[in-house]
């Protein structure tokens, strides 16, 4: 008959005669010993969620009745776990070179043999997954100006789902210290007056199974040039044809650059140019003011940006000189003997200068024979100065040397009633006398001129005379 063993143990099989003998002793039976294994089993295994490069758990197989023997099978290599073994499955380090999390379905099968006959229980299942190590591509740094607008920055990497952090060295800028994902343009801010530096560290994460892995972080740079200034300018007002200060930009950025504009090139500088400004001749060939405003603009270039400041202006006035006109007296006779010759010159109001200039004559005798350079100056409203020059041909006129008789001194109108001139008409006498006679000889008066120079006129008037 079939027979069901339900419980592991030796258990013994009778077959008995029957009819039984009458005599006990007559009964023969057999018996047969059968022995029933228990069937194995593994207890569960807990799944695991790791990080590409970290170590498994060991895994230690174990069951309701210890001496099982386990087996096991892995249907995803690629993990660093080998396709099949015995026994329990030691630490690994985890791989998973790929961008989505990877399986392994890992099957364990307990055995136990006794008897020559090994019994297989039912194999149970258990799974490692290693996530992918998440990554962060390149961003690029940025340069900028104080006061410009950032680029937005857009995190991207190999690993959908990733998470970015980044922290910020130098808040300065304008942008937090730490933030979580993508970052949003923003003003950025430089205050001084040399670049600043950000350093971002952006670290990317991926979780999945509830173990969050972390990838190698990327920095970049966002660089904040300053804002360059130009120091005021002092303003010029100079004469045509005299030489401008030189002009020397300075400001509060090192390694300004200063370029600026001239609206009027007739003043003699160009319409435009970089750096500093020298001296040059101021240049007015009209009788107004010229203006010319010269405009600087400062900037600055660091990592390729250039950034400009705020433009600066100042003036340079040319003021026109006056034209002036001195008469000639090269082509005057202008004896030694003469009295003062008279200096004429336009436009009136200037100042003579030179040997024999009192005021505005010519004092003959006060040089001696030859020629005299004689300069007029004059200055106009806006204090610019010219001079013209003329040339006093003084010579002697001998023939003024005569004696009284022979002319030295005339007497008009001849005849007279009693009121006449008396020129002196040689340059040999310093002194003259006169005496006045009545019809009967009696001196009735006298008088004296001395200082006499040639030409000059003495008036007599005899009416109080009886």
């Amino acid at each position: 008959s079939t027979y069901a063993f339900n419980t592991p143990g030796t258990k013994y099989v009778y077959a008995i005669l029957s009819p039984a003998p009458a005599d006990p002793a007559c009964r023969p039976f057999q018996a047969t010993q059968i022995n029933v294994s228990a069937t194995p089993d593994v207890n569960a295994v807990v799944s695991q969620t790791v990080c590409s490069g970290s170590s498994t758990a060991a895994v230690n197989f174990s069951s309701s009745v210890p001496g099982y023997t386990y087996s096991w099978t892995n249907n995803t290599t690629s993990i660093g776990l080998a396709a099949s073994g015995t026994g329990n499955i030691a630490s690994f380090a985890a791989v998973n070179t790929g961008t989505t999390p990877v399986t392994a379905t890992i099957t364990v099968t307990p055995s136990y043999t006794n008897g020559g006959v090994t019994c297989t229980g039912t194999p149970t299942t258990f799974t490692i997954t290693v996530n992918p190590t998440p990554t962060v591509n390149v961003v690029a740094n940025q340069v900028l100006c104080n006061g410009s607008n950032t680029t937005a920055v857009t995190f991207t990497g190999a690993v959908a789902g990733t998470v970015y952090t980044w922290t910020n060295t130098t808040t300065s800028i304008g942008l937090a210290a730490s933030g979580t994902g993508n970052i949003a343009s923003f003003v950025g801010v430089n205050a001084g007056t040399a670049p600043v530096v950000a350093t971002i560290t952006v670290t990317p994460s991926f979780t999945s199974g509830g173990v969050t892995c972390t990838g190698t972080p990327g920095t970049f740079t966002i660089t904040v040039n300053p804002t360059p200034t130009v120091n005021a300018v002092s303003n010029q007002v100079v004469c045509n044809r005299s030489t401008t200060t030189a002009v020397a930009f300075s400001g509060a950025v090192t390694g300004t650059v200063y370029n600026w504009t001239n609206n009027t090139p007739s003043i003699g500088l160009a319409a435009s140019g970089t750096g500093d400004i020298a001296a040059f001749t101021a240049v007015n060939t009209t009788q107004t003011p010229v203006v010319a405003t010269i405009t600087v603009t400062p900037s600055y270039t660091n990592g390729g940006v250039t950034c400009l400041g705020t433009p600066r202006t100042f003036t340079i006035t040319v003021n026109p000189t006056p034209i002036v006109s001195a008469t000639d007296l090269f082509n005057q006779r202008i004896c030694i003997s003469d009295g003062p010759v008279a200096l004429n010159a336009t436009p009136v109001g200037g100042t003579w200068s030179g040997i024999g200039v009192s005021g505005f004559n010519f004092i003959p005798s006060a040089t001696a024979v030859g020629n005299f350079i004689l300069t007029y100056t004059y200055t106009n409203q806006y204090g610019c100065t010219t001079t013209d020059t003329t040339t006093a041909k003084v010579s002697a006129c001998d023939e003024r040397n005569i004696s009284l008789a022979s002319g030295g001194a005339v007497l008009f109108p001849n005849p007279n009633g009693g009121q006449f001139n008396i020129r002196v008409n040689s340059t040999r006498f310093q002194y003259l006398q006169m005496r006045i006679y009545n019809q009967l000889g009696q001196l009735i008066s006298t008088k004296q001129w001395s200082g006499l120079v040639y030409g000059q006129i003495l008036p007599v008037n005899m009416n109080h005379l009886p």
